[in-house]
């Protein structure tokens, strides 16, 4: 089995239609929007957006970005998961691209970047906005505070420990249209917000060591 999930915050919830029914769409047997009953950064009570018919929500507690992963995986252990965010529409066909990246020991991710980028080594980096496929039966940690903003970087590092070899897949990325001003999920620098996560996962697991120099 199959199942999309993805989480939103309440400042894009009037925007989540054409979203959801891009991915319900796309054939899988469950589609999940995952959301906490009180979020971290929007106090007062949680009032459900409207959703199209066949999507699930998913009650849980908030996790940051990273519930759209986190909550589907402790609700679904035998599912295989397919994430992704709420600021874009997903074309047809964008899911079958994925499957086709599907393989035991390997998460297929529409995007990636490698750490590189973050002038460290180790590998690459699986972006949420373009879809990523995890195998069932895997469950992966929280993220601590340091991370929580950088959920691409957290969920890569996870599939790292888990043993995922992370498979790129542009022919999913290619069926992805991001809209063209989401409203934002952070006020701070996300370069910041990297940083600070890989040092915090370096430190705390090895992973992506700094280039020397």
């Amino acid at each position: 089995m199959t199942v999309i999930s993805l989480t939103s915050i309440p400042p894009r919830f009037s925007g989540l239609g054409p979203v959801l029914e891009s991915l319900l769409a796309q054939g899988a047997e469950r589609v999940v929007l995952a959301l906490p009953r009180a979020y971290a950064r929007f106090p007062g009570p949680v009032s459900p957006p409207p959703v199209p018919g066949g999507v699930e929500i998913l009650w849980c507690d908030d996790q940051g970005p990273a519930t759209k992963l986190l909550a589907a995986q402790a609700a679904c252990p035998g599912a295989d998961i397919v994430y992704c965010d709420d600021d874009c529409v997903y074309g047809p066909g964008w899911l079958a691209a994925l499957g086709a990246g599907a393989a035991p020991g390997v998460a297929a991710a529409g995007a990636v970047f490698d750490v590189a980028r973050l002038k460290r080594r180790g590998g690459l980096v699986a972006q949420g906005f373009a879809g990523v496929l995890i195998p069932a039966g895997l469950r992966f940690a929280p993220p601590p505070a340091a991370c929580r903003a950088a959920d691409d970087l957290w969920l890569s590092a996870q599939m790292a420990l888990a043993g995922l070899k992370i498979r790129p897949c542009p022919e999913a990325r290619a069926k992805v249209t991001p809209f063209a001003a989401p409203a934002p999920l952070q006020d701070e620098n996300r370069a910041d917000h990297y940083a600070r996560a890989a040092e915090h996962i370096q430190m705390e697991t090895g992973l992506w060591p700094e280039m020397p120099g």
